[in-house]
């Protein structure tokens, strides 16, 4: 988001009367947090979490809700994108008992985690070993073999993945037609759709869910 906001934060400033300053932010929830009480005039946020901000849902289930913001423009669409680097690891269902990263607690990356694999009738707190981590540690440590696999919820291609690519070996785990239709019917912001192929040059792609 940073460095997509920078290069819109410079376009903007260089031509025209407004002047723009791009901040590092806590993710689509402190975005919407930090709209709703002013510290920041615009700022970046997934669907789903706007969402759950709408609704008071998820992630605003304790704060509330917020409707104090309004969309400005739809700027990307983001891919739900589950790695693994064991080989044993062929779908969804094979991540049960496996240690798997989900994406830090109450992040965008954790709620999409939890439906994905709940449409597979699996709970991450007792069907997975789950790990708390954001894309750059995730990479890593699917590198080092601290992890089985990992979700990544952003515009493909990610770079920390880019360049797990160049390094090392690993698989894009599918969804199934039968969860693709739990999910797009369950959750409205979320879309189907497949990575074009070469999107990863060493890797496999495959059909995925994006926001």
């Amino acid at each position: 988001y940073y460095a997509f906001g920078s290069v819109l934060a410079q376009y903007v400033s260089n031509n025209t009367d407004i002047k723009i300053t791009a901040v590092v932010g806590n993710g689509s929830q402190a975005n919407v947090e930090d709209l709703d009480s002013g510290a920041v005039q615009l700022g970046f946020c997934q669907s789903d979490v706007m969402s759950y901000a709408y609704s008071g849902t998820n992630l605003f289930a304790e704060s509330g809700a917020v409707d104090s913001f309004s969309v400005a423009a739809a700027l990307y669409m983001e891919q739900v994108q589950i790695f693994t680097t064991n080989p044993d690891i062929k779908t969804v269902e094979d991540l049960k008992g496996k240690t798997v990263s989900i994406g830090a607690s109450g992040s965008g990356v954790f709620y999409n985690a939890i439906d994905i694999l709940s449409a597979y009738g699996l709970d991450y707190e007792t069907d997975i070993k789950a790990q708390y981590q954001d894309f750059g540690n995730s990479a890593d440590s699917l590198q080092d073999g601290k992890i089985d696999a990992a979700f990544t919820v952003a515009g493909a291609p990610t770079t920390s993945i880019t360049e797990l690519d160049a390094t090392a070996e690993f698989d894009m785990i599918s969804l199934t037609p039968e969860a693709v239709e739990y999910l797009t019917t369950n959750y409205p912001f979320l879309v189907q759709e497949d990575l074009p192929a070469g999107t990863y040059p060493n890797n496999i792609d495959l059909s995925l869910i994006h926001i």
